[in-house]
């Protein structure tokens, strides 16, 4: 497990929307319900090597990527001081092959402000009849989002007080 793998698992563990979390070298993906998947990645922002943001991106099994945000560091946290710095801004610095935050090493609740924030952009493309709950006891089949509503629909009651119609013609 490389050192971003082992931070991408702390922030799933901590996000409530990813269920599912599958990782592959840099990169975590994760299971929204129906088609959505997201992917979340750290990225840089213009210093090679240097990673000061978390990316997340929407997609579509059918449709291809749907929406990405960028989930900067400094938003989240502002500036932090730590190891004499005075004002620092928290990232992941790769330097001869070993990659560690610095300036600041994020803290458990760190994560987790990080992981809200994170679910709450997920919120708006996860399938809320797929709960983690749910996810579990599922055999693997997928059912489009479009189905699920139309199931939970109540169906109309047939009306019994319509007049009936009578047929006019000739009476035999």
């Amino acid at each position: 497990m490389n050192y971003f793998e082992q931070e991408l698992r702390r922030v799933a563990d901590a996000c409530d929307g990813i269920i599912n979390p599958t990782f592959a070298g840099r990169v975590c993906f994760g299971d929204l319900g129906g088609d959505n998947r997201v992917k979340l990645q750290f990225v840089t922002q213009g210093t090679m090597d240097c990673y000061e943001a978390l990316k997340a991106t929407i997609l579509n099994r059918v449709d291809g990527e749907i929406d990405s945000l960028l989930f900067r560091f400094r938003d989240t946290w502002g500036k932090k001081y730590d190891h004499g710095y005075k004002d620092g801004v928290p990232y992941i610095w790769t330097y001869q092959g070993k990659s560690e935050w610095y300036v600041y090493h994020p803290t458990d609740a760190d994560i987790k402000q990080l992981a809200a924030e994170i679910g709450g952009y997920l919120a708006v493309f996860t399938d809320r009849s797929l709960t983690p709950e749910k996810a579990q006891g599922q055999t693997g089949k997928k059912e489009s989002v479009i189905k699920a509503i139309r199931a939970s629909k109540p169906k109309p009651a047939k009306r019994n007080d319509a007049p009936t119609r009578k047929k006019s013609g000739p009476k035999i």
